[in-house]
């Protein structure tokens, strides 16, 4: 018994050193034939192996062998009575039934696998880590992760480019102003590069920072580093010029005000809140209606470029309703399907999670995630306890309905699933 309960402890003690390390974007990269599209090669077809997924492996195994299955099968737990949790585990069996579909299997399979590995970690921390008793030690973890990631994002900007040029440390990708591809805003006539933390693109970064400084934001008054860490975030979200971020933030933080203010009609507020974002869902999957308004976008290619995503997104669709075109090989089909598009070559997953999951896994996924979501809102409006996680279930929502990283990006992926880990209970 002993000895199970060491396990047990050590698994514990990964779970939060993986909570610091989530930003790390670290990992052994394996090219290979199917990772190339028309002779190009597509990072979001590359086999890689992480170092949150080692984490998310030692933990999964270390609670195995502490008796942890034993425990999840309990007659003490009512786990799997939840509707949420089931139509989790749906979910995550019609991802894999789409990997057969596939065009490019092991692209498709590896991806599946780390979906697996993350969804277990969210199964291991309904079970194992107690909201009450760890939420405040995640979020000091989390405020000190946030408070270096920000001193190098805003040195980052400073120098215009990464400041170790390594990724073999803490895989900072490394780039500059004369790196092909590299974000640019055009600021007041001068190109300005956003700050990338470690992440592969600033709005991910931003993303990050949302959820995250959203979480400090609730509880600033707890501890005075919260305050520290939220002002050097704060900074740091505005220098990733990621528009949907600030967006998030910003209704995180008037979220909060809303659910703080008067609390006897709470409830009331939470469904509002609820309302607005799934107003701003139901915009992002009519984007392709924009067109018919000859609105002078042409210079703004991140809006351009979202609205042929989605109609390419729609048309991958109609020819692969019922199981998609595979997990993970949106890019694969996509200069097939994205015919409207302006650019020459521009292969990248819709910038919607939703469409994603339609177009990769077909009708019956699509359905099961909004129902996870929809079913997971539902209890978290309902709760009494914190209504954190209702602004993060609700950021999710929006950054998923205006970009893809929540799903194709290791760190993002791992964020959501812990946020439903820790909401759910």
């Amino acid at each position: 018994m002993l000895k199970k309960e060491k396990l047990l402890g050590l698994s514990k003690n990964i779970f939060f050193i993986l909570v610091f390390l989530i930003p790390v974007n670290l990992g052994k990269h394996y090219e290979i034939f199917s990772s190339y599209v028309g002779g190009i090669l597509i990072d979001y077809l590359v086999p890689t192996i992480f170092v949150q997924d080692i984490l998310v492996f030692l933990i999964i195994l270390l609670w195995v062998l502490s008796g942890g299955l034993k425990k999840l099968f309990s007659s003490k737990i009512e786990l799997f009575e939840k509707k949420e949790i089931q139509l989790s585990f749906l979910f995550l069996f019609s991802l894999f039934i789409s990997t057969f579909v596939s065009d490019r299997f092991i692209p498709s399979i590896y991806a599946w696998l780390r979906m697996f590995l993350y969804f277990c970690l969210f199964i291991y921390v309904l079970v194992e880590i107690n909201v009450e008793d760890n939420y405040f030690k995640i979020l000091d973890i989390t405020s000190f992760s946030v408070f270096l990631l920000s001193l190098l994002a805003i040195i980052q900007f400073l120098k215009q480019g990464s400041v170790f040029n390594n990724y073999l440390i803490l895989g900072e990708q490394p780039y500059s102003a004369g790196v092909f591809g590299i974000a640019r805003e055009n600021i007041f006539g001068k190109n300005i590069i956003p700050a990338y933390g470690l992440f592969r693109h600033p709005n991910a970064f931003g993303g990050y920072l949302a959820i995250t400084l959203a979480w400090l934001f609730c509880f600033l008054k707890k501890r005075k580093f919260y305050i520290v860490a939220f002002l050097l975030g704060f900074i740091s979200i505005i220098l990733t010029f990621s528009y949907i971020s600030w967006l998030a933030l910003v209704a995180a933080i008037i979220f909060h005000q809303i659910f703080s203010k008067n609390p006897s009609k709470i409830r009331k507020h939470k469904k509002g809140a609820v309302f607005v974002v799934l107003v701003m869902f139901l915009f992002s999957l009519a984007m392709p209606l924009i067109n018919k308004f000859n609105l002078n976008l042409e210079n703004n290619r991140s809006i351009t470029r979202r609205i042929d995503f989605t109609s390419a997104s729609y048309r991958m669709i109609k020819d692969n309703f019922l199981f998609g075109v595979g997990l993970n090989n949106f890019t694969v089909f996509v200069d097939k399907y994205n015919y409207d598009s302006s650019d020459i070559r521009f292969s990248q997953p819709v910038h919607n999670i939703f469409l994603l999951i339609f177009s990769e896994s077909g009708v019956f996924a699509f359905l099961l995630i909004l129902s996870f979501i929809g079913f997971s809102l539902k209890r978290l409006v309902n709760s009494s306890y914190f209504h954190v996680f209702l602004i993060s279930v609700l950021q999710i929502i929006l950054l998923g309905s205006f970009d893809h990283y929540l799903f194709t990006m290791h760190q993002t992926l791992l964020l959501f699933w812990l946020i439903f880990g820790l909401g759910l209970q």
